[in-house]
């Protein structure tokens, strides 16, 4: 199993950034690859559709407002990969910003593990620090 997390410091307080980080419809705002997002199955289910017109669909396992947190599946994607589970959060950091962390685990089918852990870690970096950018210029 792969694993890999990422994080970046924001300094906003925890409410602010997980007022984005926490939609689960809001990724077409922070990730630059995904063009949009419509909710399913009572918003269970998101269908991103991505700028190349690749379909992701996943389910929400988890959600946690007060620990600002979630998780969820992917159910359907161009990726190479099974068993794939995401999470999103906001951790304080106690000076008054936080760390907003993206992580998952995953198997890997028919690619090098280490190509597609850095292709995942890095899709994670860029839409973080895409939030972190987002947020700080408000």
């Amino acid at each position: 199993m792969i694993e890999i997390s990422v994080s970046v410091s924001i300094a906003r307080p925890a409410a602010e950034v997980w007022s984005i980080l926490g939609g689960f419809d809001f990724l077409p705002r922070w990730v630059g690859p995904i063009a949009s997002s419509r909710l399913e199955d009572g918003g269970r289910v998101r269908r991103l559709e991505t700028i190349d017109g690749e379909v992701i669909v996943e389910r929400l396992l988890e959600f946690s407002d007060s620990e600002r947190q979630y998780s969820y599946a992917l159910l359907e994607s161009p990726f190479p990969v099974s068993e794939y589970v995401g999470q999103v959060a906001v951790r304080d950091d106690g000076a008054g910003g936080v760390q907003a962390v993206w992580s998952s685990r995953f198997r890997s089918h028919g690619v090098d593990a280490v190509e597609i852990a850095a292709d995942f870690e890095g899709f994670y970096h860029a839409g973080l620090e895409r939030l972190k950018a987002l947020v700080e210029e408000r």
